[in-house]
């Protein structure tokens, strides 16, 4: 018996209107082998951009203009984050600081005067930063998405023992393909359950398909909550959020499918599933 499948699961998570986690700077150590295992599965293709530093010594004086707050382009972009020093000559007799006197976009690598700084409006300032090496998949390195995992590409640089750092974004539903098979049980136990007498596991009707389909979909969605907010995004607390909210949707629209079904019109919820990655129920 079974009234869903993973694949039916995942074409509604799929079409869920829920951002994708963006992590910037990720430090990735690759071993002697030449491979390592980022933190995260399910990256979304071709999302990633793959550094490493590109010397040891800083670039710069640059010397800019910073008009009103305006930014102002410097001569590079992917600038390593924390790793300037603005000041109002080369003799460096007076360093801004970052976030009072002036902003700076590390990954465009622009920098703005902020209003009320040290900075004069016009002034001239000098930047030194570091900068990172942007690196080519095919060429460098070679990355498998679903895993994870990245490797040095053959013929490419020797990147062994070195540490790289990653920008990428993760697939909203990231992870849930390892949970769906179990969800799914789950949620087809729950309705075995209550069942009214008539029906049984070999029941083909349509509203017993919809409803188990639901209600497997409101249990991956309370994980994938729980997935959320232990990735350490940004945007954890908001993606959380519109799991949860999508995991209480489908549990109401699963009991009004599934009412005339169930002896009980209120599925009980039962003994609790847990998975020690996931923490779902």
């Amino acid at each position: 018996m079974s009234w869903t499948d993973s694949d039916t699961v995942k074409k509604h998570l799929c079409a869920a209107e829920i951002p994708s986690a963006e992590h910037r700077d990720v430090a990735v150590q690759i071993n002697a082998s030449g491979t390592s295992q980022l933190p995260h599965r399910g990256l979304v293709e071709n999302s990633e951009k793959v550094k490493r530093p590109a010397g040891i010594s800083p670039e710069g004086p640059e010397v800019i203009i910073l008009n009103g707050v305006n930014w102002a382009q410097l001569a590079n972009a992917d600038l390593t984050p924390g790793q300037a020093v603005t000041a109002a000559d080369i003799l460096i007799s007076e360093v801004y600081a970052e976030s009072v006197d002036y902003a700076i976009d590390w990954q465009a690598g622009k920098v703005r005067r902020l209003a009320g700084s040290a900075i004069t409006d016009g002034g001239t300032v000098q930047v030194w930063y570091q900068r990172y090496e942007v690196l080519t998949k095919g060429v460098d390195y070679n990355i498998d998405y679903a895993e994870g995992q990245i490797t040095m590409a053959a013929g490419g640089p020797d990147l062994a023992n070195t540490t790289l750092y990653m920008d990428y974004a993760l697939s909203a539903y990231d992870g849930a393909s390892g949970l769906l098979d179990q969800a799914i049980e789950h949620a087809e136990d729950k309705i075995l359950a209550r069942l009214k007498e008539g029906y049984d596991a070999n029941s083909t009707d349509q509203g017993l398909i919809t409803g188990a389909t639901e209600l497997a979909l409101s249990i991956v969605c309370r994980g994938l909550a729980s997935r959320a907010l232990l990735d350490g995004a940004p945007s954890a607390e908001g993606r959380a959020r519109g799991w949860l909210q999508l995991a209480k949707d489908y549990e109401t629209t699963a009991y009004i499918t599934l009412r005339p079904f169930l002896a009980n019109p209120l599925l009980v919820s039962g003994s609790k599933s847990g998975n020690a990655s996931w923490e779902w129920v």
